[in-house]
């Protein structure tokens, strides 16, 4: 997936074809009550009625624009069919749909949650800023567009254009991707020396990672202006969604609650930036990035490899979420094939039951290195069947990876066990689904679950099956030689900051 100096430039902003009228509609509404949790009104000029939960109130607008005109309010919510909920992405049949309520009174509730009266400064246009929206049309089960076009743009409108006409110019950019690169080519356009960036990515993990590798350069000095770097806004639309939902752990743990994506949108327009923590990868010469192919590579299976495509040499890598090697990289790599990637978040599912089923023991050394000293310490035996470092606390909203990890402490840890088998995986994964317990197993043959923080992880394969030679950052593959590997450490570089919910600071 890296691209060289030669490729096409960054794809030009774009109205994404739609026309650029005036914002949704908003709903007359009069009587508005908040009661047991739900919020109830009728429409004015009619005798019908409307219902709401609170989690699905995204904020409120206070609209008032004189002091001579009565106070108006615009209640924002959005609506999801339960086909269409995140947590359930596999069916993406019914849209979400965006309710916008105009009414001059409101419950008192209302006026203590987040109660917008001027747009946000990182949404503004200014000769200091600017906003640009990407939308990766192929995150996930492809949502990413319709959401940006029903609720998206027309909050963006609303809020930043309430008198907004077809021949306004809109207050931000829009660049819609057009294959797997057009994310890394808009991420070399970003320059330290430019305006404050505000980038609202409708995508998912891998969004961020060719974030993170399109841009020129990674240095201290862009760090030293940390307060000029690009501010990432996460609107969760992939698959798994890892630093989405480990950032918002704090707020999203409640049951039933707000979904992702209304946490997603409350924290675009009331978030709070914050330094986006990140890892360095790297790898021995001779690696290579590698993605979906017709043909095998190294003794791979033609109808499902991954094969080396042009110009992917890679040293190194920075990501934000998780580096791995054995069967997770395994399952991401196997999963990524169209066939697998129509089946949403059920794909790493369907590959992790045929790799169980074999249960290859991963030959390869393993090394940490810790607070405690400067050496490398040896982790485990020469065979390996889950090797993982991670950044993030969950991998999925309801899997936790590791416990001990809070959003943006900037840790790593390691969660490392031998080739126990099928029974004993499977058995760790479901304690990974239940809150983090794998971290507590420990089996009657002196087998168990590693878990510990860690400063530098160094894993070298001596596999000689090339099938069995994958790494994975953040949901990228890179193969390396036989003999090769891979070394993990935490960066103080800085190069994105990201929007988070304030009470996630109060967290800490």
């Amino acid at each position: 997936m890296f691209v060289n100096s030669s490729d096409p430039p960054a794809p030009a902003p774009q109205d994404d074809s739609l026309s650029a009228g005036s914002p949704s509609a908003t709903l007359q509404a009069e009587n508005v009550q908040l009661q047991d949790g739900n919020l109830t009104w009728t429409y004015v000029n009619d005798d019908s009625s409307g219902q709401a939960t609170i989690d699905q109130v995204l904020f409120t607008i206070h609209a008032t624009r004189s002091a001579t005109q009565a106070d108006k309010y615009i209640i924002c919510c959005l609506r999801e069919d339960a086909a269409d909920n995140p947590d359930n992405p596999d069916n993406p049949a019914q849209p979400t749909s965006l309710l916008l309520l105009t009414t001059h009174a409101i419950p008192d509730e209302l006026l203590s949650a987040p109660l917008l009266s001027h747009p946000p400064p990182h949404l503004q246009k200014t000769p200091h800023n600017e906003v640009d929206v990407v939308v990766s049309t192929k995150s996930g089960v492809g949502r990413a567009r319709p959401f940006w076009q029903d609720v998206v743009r027309p909050l963006l409108q609303v809020i930043l254009q309430p008198g907004h006409t077809a021949t306004g110019q809109q207050p931000w950019n829009t660049i819609i991707t057009q294959d797997a690169q057009s994310v890394r080519r808009y991420a070399r356009s970003l320059h330290p020396s430019g305006p404050s960036k505000t980038i609202i990515l409708i995508g998912g993990d891998g969004g961020v990672v060719d974030l993170l590798n399109g841009r020129e350069s990674n240095t201290d000095e862009e760090a030293a202006r940390a307060a000029n770097l690009p501010l990432l806004a996460l609107l969760p639309l992939g698959t798994a969604n890892a630093l989405f939902h480990s950032l918002h752990k704090p707020v999203g743990s409640r049951s039933p609650g707000p979904t992702p994506l209304v946490l997603a949108l409350r924290t675009l327009f009331t978030g709070t930036p914050a330094r986006l923590p990140l890892f360095k990868a790297s790898f021995t010469p001779g690696s290579h990035i590698v993605s979906h192919a017709s043909t095998a590579d190294d003794g791979s299976n033609p109808e499902t490899c991954l094969g080396p495509r042009k110009d992917t040499a890679v040293s190194h890598l920075y990501g934000a979420v998780v580096a791995s090697y054995a069967l997770h990289a395994s399952i991401i790599r196997e999963s990524d094939t169209p066939e697998y990637r129509v089946h949403g978040s059920k794909r790493f599912g369907m590959a992790a039951q045929q790799l169980l089923r074999e249960s290859h023991p991963y030959r390869a050394s393993v090394e940490v290195m810790t607070s405690s000293g400067p050496e490398y310490r040896r982790v485990g035996r020469d065979t390996h069947g889950y090797v993982l470092v991670s950044m993030v606390s969950n991998l999925e909203r309801t899997f936790t990876i590791s416990p001990g990890t809070r959003p943006l402490d900037g840790k790593l840890h390691l969660v490392q066990f031998g080739p126990v088998g099928e029974k004993k995986t499977v058995e760790a994964m479901m304690g990974a689904y239940d809150g983090g317990k794998h971290t507590l197993l420990e089996w009657e043959d002196g087998e168990k679950v590693r878990y510990e923080e860690v400063k530098r992880v160094r894993v070298v394969t001596q596999e000689e099956d090339g099938r069995w030679r994958k790494f994975c950052v953040d949901g990228t593959i890179v193969h390396v030689e036989r003999g090769g590997g891979m070394v993990v450490e935490a960066v103080e570089d800085a190069a994105f900051r990201v929007l988070v919910d304030e009470r996630v600071l109060l967290h800490g």
